[in-house]
């Protein structure tokens, strides 16, 4: 992936539709801590992404947030380059 492809991911943006739909649910689930609804699922849906696959969506974003809440609260050195993050809404 690019840069520009991967800073835009950060903002729930990309060319093709079907990962900017897997994109937006993320960070709706992120930012409103789980709290997605009907319309929100529909919406990946509707770009072809059955429920076995929002399953694992829900389930790797889980996964993140715990290894990184483990990580922070151990003091885990990184161990990979740094990604430039988007400023903070």
């Amino acid at each position: 992936m690019s840069g520009e492809a991967l800073a835009a991911a950060q903002t729930g943006e990309s060319a093709d539709p079907r990962t900017a739909a897997v994109l937006r649910f993320v960070l709706q689930l992120v930012n409103e801590r789980g709290q997605v609804d009907a319309a929100d699922v529909q919406a990946l849906r509707d770009q072809g992404v059955n429920d076995e696959q929002i399953v694992e969506i829900v389930a790797h974003v889980a996964l993140n947030l715990f290894t990184n809440y483990v990580n922070v609260a151990l003091g885990v050195p990184v161990d990979f380059p740094g990604v430039k993050l988007r400023p903070a809404r």
